[in-house]
Order: C-alpha cells, then sequence, then structure tokens
C-alpha cells in the first residue's frame, strides 16, 4: 500500500530541498526523495582538522545571485570573501605569463579582439529571450553552429582564441565544439553576459559560504526533518488519473497528487515512467549531456605562491587544470590550491588513478608556479564527478547543436502532474546554486497554482530579472581589429597625403624653409587623430554586425 503524502520531490539537492521548504510553507505535506546517502546533489562539503573544511562540488556565489544569498541569510550561513590579492597567471602557449590587470598581452590587437569579441556576444545575448530561446530572432542558424565554428570566425588572434576556450572551460567544464551557439549564448545570458565573467570586481566566484556549500541543504534537511527520506533512488513515477505513485528502489511507494523531479534531466533516463514521458521530452534527455569535470585540492606547508606576489590564480588552456584558485579557508593551517579539469582533460584523467592526476596536477603547479615545492603537496583530495553515479557530470547539462530549437520547449513545461526543477531548467544563473533555488521554487510555484494556493500569474517571480549589465563608452565604441587596421591604414595614407601636402605648401610660401617648426604641425596631427577615430567608427559600423552577419 503506497503511503500518501501531498507532494513527492524527487532529489534532494538544492533546487529540490527549496521547492520542498516553499511547499511546506504552504502548508502542505511533503516528502523528499533522495538517491545517495546525503543530501546536496552536485554541492558537497567533506572536513578534515588539518584543512578544515573544501567545497568538492559547487562553492561560489556572486553578488546577483540573490536568491542563494537569500537562503543562506535565512538559514544563518555566512559567506567570505575569495581570496585574489596578488597576480593572476595566464597559461596560454603552454607558457606561464604573470599580470595584476585583466590580461597577460600587451599586444594592443590581442586586447582590442577580446574586448570586442566578448561585447559582441553580449549583444547577442540581448536578442535571446531567457524563457524561449528558441524564438530569438537567429535561434535556428546560431542552434545550428558550434561555439567553436564562431569564434573560428569572429577571432582575429590567437590569444583572443585560447581566453575564449578558457572561458569556457571555466564557465561550462566542456570544449566549444560540444556546444551550439545558442545554447552557449543562452546560458551567458542566464548568467549576465561574457563581459561581466571577465570582471575581477563582480564576477560569479566573489564569495563562498563558511562551512562549506553544502550546509545550505544540510540545514534545509534539518529544518523539513523527517520529511527528508535518502537511500531512496526512484525507479518508476507512475501517474493516475488523480494521483501519482512513485516507486523506490528499496520497493517503498509513495502516493501524491503531484511530483516535481529534481534531478540532472539525462537522468530522467534512469526512470521508468507511466504512461511515458512526451515524445520530445523522451528525446530531450537523450540529447541533453553532463557537463565533464574533476575538482583537485593540493594542499601544502606553506602558501608559497604569495611570497610570489601571486594570488594562486591560474587561467590555462593547456591543463590538465583549466582554472585554479587560492581554496584556503579563513582559520585554516594548510594553504590549497583548488583546481578544475574540464573537458577532454576531464574525459582523459578519469581514467587514471588519483595518483596519477595527483602527480600531473602537481608537476602543472611546479611549472606555472615556478616554484618545485609545489611537486610535494602534504595532502591531495579529487572528486571526479564524471563518475558520479547520481549526476553524470558537471557542472551543469550542455545541449548539442540543434537540440534547443527542436527539444527546447520540453525543457521545463509539466507533463501532466510531473514537473520539473534543477538548476538545468532555470532561466536566470543557470548552472549555479543560484539557479537551483529559482527553479525549485518556480516549480513549487506551479503546483501551488494548480491547487489554487497563488494565482497563475504568480508563478513566474516577478524579481526573476538579470540585474542591469554596465557597459562602458569605450566597449561600445571600441573598433574591431579590421576596423582598427583600416583606420591605421587610413591615418597613414591621410597622415602621409596631409604631410606631404602641408610641406609643400610651406615650400612655397617659404622657398628658403629646410625644415618644419615642430608647433606648425601639431595642428595636423590633431586632424589626423580626429579623422583615425570617425574611420574606426565607420568601420566598426560595418565590421561588427556579427549578429546578422555571422553566416556570411
Amino acid at each position: 500500500m503506497a503511503k500518501l503524502i501531498v507532494d513527492v520531490v524527487v532529489g534532494g539537492g538544492i533546487s529540490g530541498l527549496c521547492s520542498a521548504k516553499l511547499l511546506t510553507e504552504y502548508g502542505l505535506d511533503v516528502l523528499v526523495l533522495e538517491a545517495r546517502d546525503r543530501v546536496g546533489g552536485r554541492t558537497q562539503t567533506i572536513e578534515d582538522p588539518a584543512f578544515k573544511y573544501i567545497d568538492l562540488g559547487g562553492s561560489y556565489v556572486g553578488p546577483d545571485q540573490h536568491r542563494i544569498l537569500h537562503v543562506a541569510e535565512e538559514l544563518g550561513v555566512e559567506t567570505y570573501p575569495v581570496q585574489c590579492k596578488g597576480k593572476t597567471i595566464d597559461h596560454l602557449y603552454a607558457k606561464a605569463h604573470e599580470h595584476d590587470g585583466s590580461f597577460s598581452t600587451w599586444n594592443p590587437l590581442a586586447i582590442i579582439d577580446y574586448l570586442n569579441v566578448a561585447y559582441t556576444l553580449d549583444k547577442m545575448c540581448d536578442t535571446i529571450p531567457l524563457e524561449q530561446p528558441w524564438e530569438a530572432p537567429q535561434a535556428i542558424e546560431w542552434d545550428h553552429m558550434t561555439a567553436e565554428e564562431f569564434f573560428n570566425k569572429v577571432c582575429w588572434t590567437s590569444y583572443c582564441k585560447k581566453r575564449m576556450v578558457q572561458n569556457t572551460h571555466h564557465a561550462m567544464a566542456v570544449e566549444l565544439w560540444e556546444i551550439s551557439l545558442l545554447h552557449y549564448l543562452w546560458y551567458r545570458k542566464s548568467g549576465n553576459g561574457v563581459l561581466k565573467h571577465s570582471s575581477a570586481d563582480d564576477a560569479e566566484e566573489e564569495k563562498q559560504f563558511v562551512g562549506g556549500a553544502q550546509q545550505i541543504s544540510n540545514k534545509l534537511k534539518k529544518r523539513l526533518g523527517d520529511k527528508v527520506i535518502v537511500n531512496s533512488p526512484v525507479l518508476q513515477v507512475n501517474q493516475e488519473k488523480d494521483h501519482v505513485i512513485v516507486t523506490c528502489k528499496n520497493r517503498n511507494s509513495y502516493q501524491s497528487k503531484y511530483v516535481i523531479s529534481a534531478i540532472p534531466q539525462a537522468l530522467l533516463n534512469k526512470v521508468s515512467f507511466v504512461p511515458p514521458l512526451s515524445p520530445l521530452k523522451n528525446q530531450l534527455i537523450q540529447r541533453f549531456p553532463m557537463g565533464s569535470s574533476i575538482k583537485t585540492f593540493a594542499f601544502y606547508e606553506t602558501a608559497f605562491w604569495k611570497s610570489k606576489g601571486l594570488n594562486g590564480v591560474i587561467l590555462s588552456d593547456f591543463g590538465p587544470i583549466h582554472t585554479s584558485m587560492d581554496d584556503t579557508k579563513p582559520g585554516a593551517n594548510l594553504p590549497v590550491i583548488m583546481g578544475i579539469i574540464t573537458g577532454d582533460q576531464a574525459r582523459y584523467f578519469c581514467n587514471k588513478t588519483q595518483k596519477e592526476r595527483k602527480q600531473a596536477v602537481c608537476e602543472q603547479h611546479a611549472k606555472v608556479f615556478g616554484c618545485k615545492e609545489a611537486l610535494n603537496p602534504v595532502h591531495y583530495v579529487d572528486k571526479d564527478w564524471l563518475g558520479d553515479e547520481y549526476s553524470g557530470g558537471c557542472y551543469v547539462g550542455i545541449m548539442p547543436c540543434g537540440v534547443m530549437t527542436k527539444y527546447g520547449k520540453a525543457l521545463r513545461c509539466p507533463i501532466g502532474r510531473l514537473h520539473f526543477a534543477g538548476t538545468e531548467t532555470a532561466t536566470i544563473s543557470a548552472g549555479y546554486m543560484d539557479g537551483a533555488v529559482r527553479a525549485g521554487e518556480r516549480a513549487a510555484r506551479e503546483i501551488l497554482s494548480k491547487l489554487r494556493k497563488i494565482a497563475e500569474e504568480d508563478v513566474r517571480d516577478v524579481k526573476d530579472v538579470l540585474t542591469p549589465r554596465h557597459v562602458t563608452m569605450a566597449q561600445r565604441c571600441l573598433p574591431t581589429v579590421p576596423a582598427f587596421l583600416v583606420g591605421s591604414a587610413a591615418v597613414f595614407v591621410l597622415g602621409g597625403y596631409l604631410s606631404f601636402s602641408s610641406w609643400t605648401h610651406l615650400k612655397q610660401r617659404h622657398p628658403h624653409t629646410k625644415g618644419c617648426h615642430i608647433f606648425t604641425i601639431l595642428p595636423l596631427k590633431l586632424q589626423i587623430l580626429l579623422l583615425w577615430i570617425i574611420a574606426c567608427l565607420c568601420v566598426q559600423r560595418k565590421t561588427n554586425g556579427a549578429p546578422q552577419g555571422i553566416s556570411s
């Protein structure tokens, strides 16, 4: 006999627990079924007296991630700022370059190229509706192109291309060829754009939670009490006319009015649905793989990178680690460098032993930091998320070419009494803990609306909007590389012509003059500078049209 419950939530991560929290606040009887022996999903914190604690999964939050910060504050979980004082290392071209700004190159063309491509991407993002990205004016064109194909077309310098590759590894744990341009742009817009992630002052990795990110889920579980049951993988969801029966691997069954699935979309393939999922949903979950990442932690006796004036950040396109940070906790005895192996490198190293991964990671640390001490950590920990049975990877599900326009409508659309949460279904901060909260609360509001606890128009949270993105005048007016080159060529040609004309005119007036005084040329230089700026801006209008002409 199935136990009678009003609503069942499948998945005890942040999204599922926030669904349950909101439903209980409206007086509903809710049960959360979690497959693992713990809650937290893709957040996992381990503790040790030597290093206090580390987050093996999701960890970072930014200033615009209001929902997760609100939940944390409500639960009494504090944050602390990420250590970023010192120089960053760009590990590009298999070489380490220290810098204390945004760029490790002095090449003006490379800087112009990167900033212009980032600004172009943000302009493209602006044309994509967050809730219905498949309705974007160029959705089909962009969904039939990989992000790699796009960057091959628009990046003029190898530096820009390598930075974009590294940036994608850092943000999504995928290779550029794996993801469609449309899904890449939608994901970027969900996180408030590319330029925002290029800013060290306002990035989404600004803070971490004191005590670890998993305690968000642990404290939600404590608040829900015996309504959270672990070690209960769901095998079947059977929808009847007026109820749903959920059956677990341990043969326990629960009857409810509605069900919220808060597990990754790809893992829905492990559950039997009666009747079957809709055709589009069934096809979608076969085409929505998870990203590939391994998170590493190398603990050392001393923070040797600080003595070199470094902040511990490595941004690499070479690997095995694509991103590293100083993850030493306040008051911890052992300093630690956290690293993330992503994409192809993660798929390679997931087949290696932990000892082999440790050696490769520490060799990269030693080479990039220029310090042999990095070869001998006193402790090493890593988490292979590719092998996690109930996540299937990290950070987030990705859509290859053609998936979003053909199957995207089925992503968060309820099927009868079955609703969908999980960070992949969020419209803002998708892939982040903040997105998990938003998606869970949205799914709960869908059910509350059906139960007439709230109005239908209240399902969409009016506060669920992006923070306005600040764009400087320099970013708006920055020329593209071809515009810069054409403008520079025009300056040389026009400057040469005007200089020759001025010299000829001066010669005619003063035949015996052998040279020109510098002050007689100054107005001419100002004229040339003005003409160069106008030329750059004019050409930029024609060449900076990627949103309308990337297929040409």
